[in-house]
């Protein structure tokens, strides 16, 4: 008795809750506009390219470290 007691509590509010007309997504609302992409006012013309940027030190160590790793495991199961 107690499961068509919830069971009919659960179905009625369902269908008052969908035909209130409320908005079903609330953050909708607060997130409303938030990603809209707007044109810039003033877009340079004629500006110089990036420099090239070297490789710093830290990332030249981790690409050599991901090799030697990776020599090893290939030496180990190579024979």
């Amino acid at each position: 008795m107690k499961t068509l007691y919830m069971s009919l509590f659960i179905l009625f509010g369902f269908t008052l809750v969908a035909q209130s007309g409320e908005d079903m997504y609330p953050f909708d609302q607060a997130f409303q506009g938030m990603f809209d992409y707007e044109e810039p006012w003033y877009i340079p013309e004629g500006t110089p390219p990036a420099p090239p940027v070297p490789l710093d030190g830290g990332l030249t160590a981790l690409l050599l470290a991901g090799g030697a790793a990776g020599y090893r495991q290939y030496t180990k199961r190579k024979g």
